[in-house]
């Protein structure tokens, strides 16, 4: 092991906070009805002008498609909070009751394009996902976090953020939980320093099905970075013990043990927070490690969220390194992926592991 903790970080680094300092009206935005009134206009508008526009794919939607000149500073608010803040916030009383699954792409669709540059979630350029069960679950190598009902360890989502619609909330459970990066790490450090240094060597990630045919499977990054004071993470448990299936060497036990230190850790020191219809919470991918709770849907209408994923601007170089830098834009491109195979290299075996799985 090469890598080395940095010692403890501090609140200059990113941001620093524990449960323990938020109430629910610290963290929330709730709209005033004449911004509500304007953002459902703005809905309404762009129903009608966006006729024929695929909100998936479609990339080329800016602010001046969806005017709120009254809502647009509550929205740049929020982003920077995001970007520069505590990592996160939540807006609260979007006008969602009742509309249409269109509606609500087009409501996103628009919110987002005030905040950031939309980044995309696929290999195939998708910049809506939605959020919600589909009978699958997690361990296939296939499904993702999003298409579950399963709970969900602590993690990072691509792109520099993400940002979440609620449409329809759980009959039961679905709690999201979100927890200081810098807080978790320092708790980790306290506990045991060789399980951080372990977190700032490179990982294989799998890509799930979204690399390039005939080219490596993975990408190479450390989950924790610190590059020119600014900490960073980039962690998605499910697709890091997916990755031996297709490299066939085994996580080494030091990483495995990182992992649930990182899990424990997190979860004493989260912030619970129930999403309700009408909520769209943004959460910076960088600096907040966020979860969610297993959740049981009714027979009316499951738990049903919208997500989109944007760059922040004045993130480049957070993260040393091409491959982290073009994630922060969502998916690898094809040529992206075809540069990143150049300087590719495989997995090694780990000293001290369990079986090598090939």
């Amino acid at each position: 092991m090469n890598a080395t903790a940095p010692g403890t970080l501090s609140a200059d680094n990113g941001p620093l906070w524990t449960s323990t300092d938020f109430t629910t009206d610290t963290f929330t935005v709730t709209l005033d009805d004449v911004q509500i009134t304007e953002i459902a206009d703005a809905v309404a508008s762009a129903r009608r002008r966006w006729t024929g526009r695929d909100l998936t794919f479609d990339r080329e939607l800016g602010p001046h498609d969806f005017p709120l000149p009254r809502t647009s500073r509550v929205l740049a608010d929020a982003a920077d909070e995001v970007a520069t803040g505590r990592g996160f916030t939540l807006l609260r009383g979007l006008p969602v009751d009742g509309i249409s699954e269109h509606d609500a792409a087009i409501l996103i669709r628009g919110l987002t394009a005030h905040l950031a540059p939309i980044a995309t979630q696929s290999r195939n350029g998708h910049l809506i996902r939605h959020v919600r069960a589909t009978g699958q679950n997690l361990g296939n190598g296939i499904t993702r976090g999003h298409e579950t009902s399963n709970r969900l360890w602590f993690h990072t989502d691509g792109a520099d953020a993400a940002v979440l619609l609620c449409r329809h909330r759980a009959a039961e459970g679905g709690l999201s939980r979100l927890a200081s990066a810098v807080a978790v790490h320092n708790a980790m450090l306290e506990a045991n320093q060789d399980a951080v240094a372990a977190l700032y060597e490179p990982f294989h990630f799998h890509m799930a099905g979204g690399n390039v045919q005939g080219l490596p499977p993975t990408f190479i990054s450390p989950i924790f970075s610190l590059h020119e004071s600014k900490f960073s993470i980039r962690y998605v448990r499910h697709t890091l013990l997916e990755t031996p299936a297709v490299t066939g060497i085994a996580l080494s036990e030091d990483a495995l043990a990182a992992f649930d230190l990182l899990e424990n850790m997190a979860s004493g020191l989260c912030l619970d927070m129930e999403l309700r219809p009408g909520d769209l919470q943004i959460v910076n991918n960088h600096t907040v490690l966020h979860s969610r709770t297993a959740y049981r849907d009714d027979a009316e209408a499951g738990r049903h969220l919208l997500r989109c994923w944007i760059t922040l601007p004045g993130y480049s170089g957070r993260r040393v390194g091409p491959v982290d830098e073009a994630l922060r834009f969502g998916w690898l491109t094809d040529q992206q992926q075809r540069a990143a195979a150049a300087a590719w290299t495989a997995p090694y075996a780990p000293a001290v592991s369990g079986p090598r799985g090939d």
